[in-house]
């Protein structure tokens, strides 16, 4: 008997689909190639292991150091002639399958790297915005209802996310404790993970997975440019997760909204509506915010 994306998405914290023709790679890839200039080569090859990708990188800076990149994309000006990535038919149908219906974009991005890079980034759960003090380890339990798809979309044949499978339903074992060091965010560079796992990409390919899952990002050097596209979403249907909050709204001006397709111009409207019924990040990873249900018992 078949097992059902959601099936395996549940069990396995990530599942594979197929997404785009080989028309729709070759023009994602132009377009791409378009806004990062990828002619700019670096002359310092000065090995380094990440960027803190929740910052972002500027577009303008690709190739200036030998490194893999990260680039916002809904809330920069000159990048909307790839937007329509992220409302793609393919994609929004799987992960409605996944999380529910009435989705919203929460994070729209790009990872890019020339031939060559080393790219390394400490096996984690996306939980970087929470103080350490207060993961607990109920946020990784089955009985949560994680509002969060996660998706790397590459538009090259990649092998740079690394998954522990199923870690996402439970706290840390031991060993992974151990793996971890004390931290709660991030493995130290060069640590292996119990029962970490490649995922291989084909170009065209999507690994959609949710945010608690252990993973890392890793390749050894690069025999040819990385080139994928990174998004988030969640299901209006419920409250949000922290995830929610990469986009900087406050630079969703009425000016900029103007510059974006009526769809995408619908989905960040959808945004920020959702972000004044949910201003304080700091309540999505409070218990009674995940757990209404308990107060009324």
């Amino acid at each position: 008997m078949s097992v059902s994306n959601k099936e395996k998405f549940e069990t396995d914290g990530y599942v594979i689909i197929d997404v785009l023709t080989e028309t729709e790679i070759g023009e994602f890839r132009a377009l791409m190639d378009a806004l990062i200039s990828p002619k700019v080569k670096s002359a310092d090859t000065e090995k380094r292991s990440s960027s803190f990708q929740h910052l972002g990188d500027e577009i303008r800076d690709f190739g200036k150091e030998a490194r893999q990149y990260y680039f916002h994309l809904l809330t920069k000006p000159g990048t909307e002639t790839i937007h329509h990535a992220f409302h793609h038919p393919v994609i929004l149908k799987a992960v409605e399958e996944l999380i529910g219906p009435n989705l919203i974009v929460n994070n729209a991005s790009i990872l890019a790297a020339n031939e060559g890079t080393e790219y390394s980034l400490g096996w984690h759960r996306d939980i970087i915005q929470i103080p350490q003090a207060e993961i607990e380890d109920w946020l990784f339990s089955p009985e949560r209802f994680h509002n969060s798809v996660q998706i790397n979309l590459p538009l090259v044949d990649e092998n740079s996310l690394w998954v522990v499978p199923g870690s996402h339903n439970r706290p840390n074992t031991e060993a992974e404790n151990q793996a971890f060091q004390g931290s709660k965010h991030y493995a130290p560079i060069g640590v292996e993970m119990p029962g970490g796992i490649a995922v291989p990409l084909k170009a065209g390919q999507a690994v959609l997975y949710n945010n608690n899952l252990i993973h890392r990002g890793f390749t050894e050097t690069m025999k040819i440019p990385r080139r994928t596209l990174h998004m988030g979403y969640h299901s209006a249907a419920y409250p949000p997760t922290w995830h929610f909050y990469l986009l900087n709204g406050d630079l969703l001006t009425p000016e900029y909204m103007t510059t974006l397709s009526p769809t995408m111009r619908g989905m960040m409207e959808e945004y920020l509506a959702c972000r004044e019924q949910y201003p304080d990040m700091s309540q999505t990873w409070k218990r009674a915010y995940n757990f209404p249900d308990e107060q009324l018992v």
